[in-house]
């Protein structure tokens, strides 16, 4: 496969074709990332709402009522001890109700899910084979 330099400035490092970045520089990509896509304006504007006390009351009301289980580790008989607990939107996303207040509200549309099954769940992953 042919290889180019890495993408970061002075370094001279080859590359894979595929590749943007060499080992030494990986974190490249991520800070690109949020410059570009995550940080924008306009994500900004819609996901400050994930840092407003309203946001944090609901998730933590949704953690009580669930009893800071996962609802998948729940419904496959596993005790889920995990601290990184997501509140995550069910049926419809943040930004199809962030200016309906009784959708955004809405505890039925909220699920409580383990970092392992929101990165499932929001990514399209299937479930391994130990899983």
């Amino acid at each position: 496969m042919p290889l180019k330099r890495c993408n970061a400035p002075a370094c001279r490092s080859y590359v894979d074709w595929a590749e943007r970045y060499c080992e030494k520089h990986k974190g490249y990509a991520d800070k690109q990332y949020n410059k570009d896509v995550r940080y924008t304006r306009e994500n900004n504007k819609r996901y400050s709402y994930y840092h407003s006390r309203e946001w944090k009351l609901l998730r933590e009301q949704k953690l009580r009522e669930n009893n800071y289980h996962c609802a998948v580790c729940a419904s496959q008989g596993r005790l889920n001890k995990s601290n990184r607990l997501v509140v995550h939107h069910k049926h419809r996303e943040l930004r199809d109700v962030i200016n309906d207040l009784q959708a955004r509200t809405d505890l039925n549309n909220l699920e409580v899910l383990c970092q392992y099954h929101h990165n499932q769940v929001t990514f399209g992953k299937e479930a391994g084979p130990g899983d």
